[in-house]
Formats: C-alpha cells, structure tokens, sequence
C-alpha cells in the first residue's frame, strides 16, 4: 500500500490531529448511517403486525430514562465533535507570534513566493522543518486555494486583499502543492512541490542563486545573502525601505510623528483609532487598503492627503513596502502586519506656494548644484507630492521658476528665489491656488546649502 495510499503522508503538526478528527466523524457517520438503519430495520420487521408470534401484552408506550438515553448519546456526541472542531480550527487560523513569513503571489497558473531575504521561486516552497512557518497571500487575478494535502492545510486566496495559513513541517521530504479552486483554463497545471528541509539545508539553499519568472513575467535572479537575521536586515525589507524613499512616503509618515502622516514606527500589530471613532488593527489588510486607497480609513488627527497608488505599485512592490514597515515594529519578524493610517504617501520638498504657472525661456542654473539638490528633493520625499504629471498633493514644478503663480487668497505672485526659499522654509506663508497647507515646515531643519541646492534643482527643471 505505500505505492498506493490511501492518504497524504502526515507532515506536519496539524496532520495527525485533522486526520483524528476525520476518522471520528467516518465512525459516527458509519455508525449513524450504516449499523442504525439496519437495527430500525430489524425491529420493522420483528414488531410488524403480521407477525402473530409476538407478545403484544403489557405494552409500554412512555419509557422516559430510554428516551433521554436516545437523545442524550447522540447531543453528546455531537456537541462534542463541534468543539473538538471548533478549537482545532481556532489552533489553525492562529500562527505563533514568531514565524517565518513568506509572501505568496497566485496567479494563473502559477505560484510565485518570496522569502524575507529576496529568495524567489516558482511553484515550489522551500521550508525548513520544527519551525512555524506563516504564508501571506494574494491573487493577481482571479480566485485561487492554496493546499498542500501532506500538511492538510488550505486557503482560498483571493485577488486585492491578503490571506494567510500557517503550518510546521515535522519531517524532511517533497510535497504536493495544488491550487484547489477552479481558476481558468490550464487550472489542472497550476501545481508545485513543497521542499521540507533541516534548518542547515534550508539555510543553504537561501543563498543558492537561481532564475524564476517574477509575477509580471520577466525573468529575474534569485540571489540571496542568508534570511534568517532580523527583519531589519531582510533584503526584502530593505527593497521596501528604498521603495519607501523613492516614493517619498519619508516626508510625510516621519518616525518622529512631525509629519502630515503618521509615523510608522511601531505601527504593526497595533490598535489604531480611526477619524470615525472605530478602532482597527494594523494588520496586513490595513497596510494594503491604506496604501491603494488612503481614504477608506483615516487615521484619528490627520487629513485625508495621502495619495492612491493603485495600479502604480505591482503586488510585489506591495509586499515589499509591508515588509519594510513591519520590520519598523518591535513585534515585525518581516512580515506585514500593520497600516500606514491615512496620511501622505509623501511629502513636499519643493515650493508648496508654487502652482499652475506658465513659463518662459529656460532658466540658467548651476548644475552642480541642482544635481545636489535633486538627490535632496529624493531623500526628503518631495517626488511624491510634487509629481511631475500633476497628481500629486503638491504641484508640479516643472515650468515653475519665474512663472507667474496665483495664490489661494487671490494674488499673484513671481515664483523667483526668493519665493522658492520661502516656500520651502515656511510652505504655509504662500499657498498655491487649488492646494491644500500640508506641506511640512522645513524651518531650520535644512542648511542654507541645502536650500540653494533645491532652488537650483527646481529652476533645472524648466518648462
């Protein structure tokens, strides 16, 4: 029969225990269906009125202790499966609070997952064993079940929000991986192989290079330094990290709580009070939404200034961010689990007064010096207010240097220097018309170098 199963090997912690509670309703089932019917059977045709042979004297019609027997057993019998159930469901949706994640992308018809430290691989999942190992998924399409039978795991995952399961593997082998939800036409082809490894082997082969195909079908190295360090550390944190500042959600969510967004630091796995007065937890699903869709859940004192950025950032761009903040949690073991509330994806570096202007002739500046101030706008965040389409919080800048500039209380002024170094000192003074005061006060926070670095940068821009 080992070429023949007709079962799963049990590979895991969970195995044992939902293969005991299988067989206990298989038992009751057959007991209930199968031997039950044929004692109703039997007394059928024992007790039926043409059998002349039966004493049909000092029948009895009440036998109360029987009928509570009858009724009890089966209460009882019942009643315990559903909590034997309940609390063995309770133990699988809950993963311990140390866990190794790994971000999981469906799509048809493939499995795309990613270790903390960058490793990727396709329809295939490498994990080492005796450790709880918890996967974040999603779907960049249409509606997928991840189920690994020799764990008896599984979970649908489902386009534009997060799922998850965890598990711990108890023995070293190779597994199937199906998708159990019909998903298309070449559904029957989206399998894989889970990998079971000591923690030695599987620490070696995170820094195994290899080719994958990324969810968005390029091709891409899977080279890796080793992953089990703290999250900090992760490359996969660190990618989000620098997603992070070129987006420039620095300027905004600053870790000292002074920016028009809320810090992040800690944020993971908290308790967050909304503008409405609900409180949510910072998980996973909050990260996500607060990122595609700032507004559907406004952190408790700030503004609704935080731009979308759905259909900008791909699902693993996603889950690099998450990792990072995460990692910016005491809690954060490289895993997402937190939301930036609401505030800005990003900050204003740039002349907040300026606005719609026109321009001129193109403006002469110090390249040198505007190459400087460039890497400043980056690092302060500034690209993401100010972009250069025009969606941003901000205005763009483009064009804006000695352009004639309409503010919000109805005059008209020259974006020069001076007004650039003011904007920037103390965005507040003069608001561009159609925007909102929210970019943060540099004050003194930048050097006089600094500031003659993004007035430069700012003029290189032109028309």
């Amino acid at each position: 029969m080992r070429n023949f199963p007709l079962f799963p090997d049990q590979a895991s912690t969970f195995a044992g225990q939902v293969d005991a509670l299988y067989w206990a309703l298989v038992g009751l089932s057959l007991l209930f269906g199968g031997v039950l019917p044929f004692v109703i059977l039997f007394l059928m045709v024992r007790y039926h009125r043409s059998n002349k042979a039966v004493d049909r004297l000092n029948q009895v019609h009440s036998n109360l202790a029987l009928e509570l027997t009858w009724s009890g057993i089966p209460l009882l019998l019942v009643m315990g499966v559903f909590f034997w159930g309940a609390f063995l469901y309770v133990h699988i949706r809950t993963p311990p609070k140390q866990t190794l994640e790994v971000y999981v992308i469906g799509k048809q018809w493939m499995w795309h997952a990613q270790h903390p430290n960058g490793k990727r691989e396709n329809n295939e999942l490498h994990v080492p064993i005796n450790r709880p190992v918890r996967l974040i998924m999603t779907s960049q399409d249409v509606i997928h079940s991840f189920y690994i039978p020799a764990f008896r795991v599984k979970q649908d995952v489902l386009p534009g929000r997060y799922t998850s399961l965890w598990f711990e593997a108890t023995q070293p082998g190779e597994y199937h991986l199906f998708c159990a939800e019909y998903c298309g036409t070449e559904h029957s082809l989206m399998v894989g192989r889970v990998v079971a490894l000591s923690m030695a082997d599987y620490e070696r082969w995170l820094v195994t290079p290899g080719e994958v195909i990324l969810p968005d079908g390029s091709s891409g190295a899977a080279a890796a330094p080793p992953a089990l360090v703290p999250a900090a550390g992760d490359p996969m944190a660190l990618v989000g990290e620098q997603l992070f500042t070129n987006l420039g959600c620095a300027g905004c969510h600053r870790m000292d709580g002074a920016g028009i967004g809320p810090s992040l630091q800690g944020l993971y796995g908290s308790q967050e009070r909304m503008s409405d007065g609900a409180v949510v937890t910072a998980d996973e699903n909050y990260l996500r939404t607060s990122i595609l869709n700032p507004g559907a859940q406004i952190t408790a004192g700030y503004q609704n200034v935080m731009p979308s950025y759905a259909n900008q950032l791909s699902e693993d761009q996603i889950n690099q961010l998450i990792a990072y903040i995460k990692s910016l949690s005491d809690g954060g073991t490289g895993a997402m689990s937190g939301g930036a509330s609401s505030g800005s994806g990003a900050t204003t570096s740039g002349a907040s007064g300026a606005a719609t202007g026109g321009a001129g002739e193109a403006p002469a500046f110090d390249a040198a010096l505007a190459a400087q101030g460039k890497q400043v706008f980056t690092n302060l965040g500034c690209v993401g207010c100010h972009r250069s389409d025009g969606a941003g919080i901000g205005p763009a800048l483009e064009g804006l240097y000695n352009s004639e500039q309409r503010l919000a209380d109805g005059s008209v002024v020259t974006a020069d220097e001076a007004y650039l170094i003011e904007s920037i000192r103390n965005a507040p003074a003069k608001i561009a018309e159609g925007y909102q005061p929210v970019m943060p006060v540099y004050g003194n926070q930048l050097s006089d170098d600094q500031v003659r670095q993004l007035v430069e940068y700012i003029k290189s821009l032109g028309d």
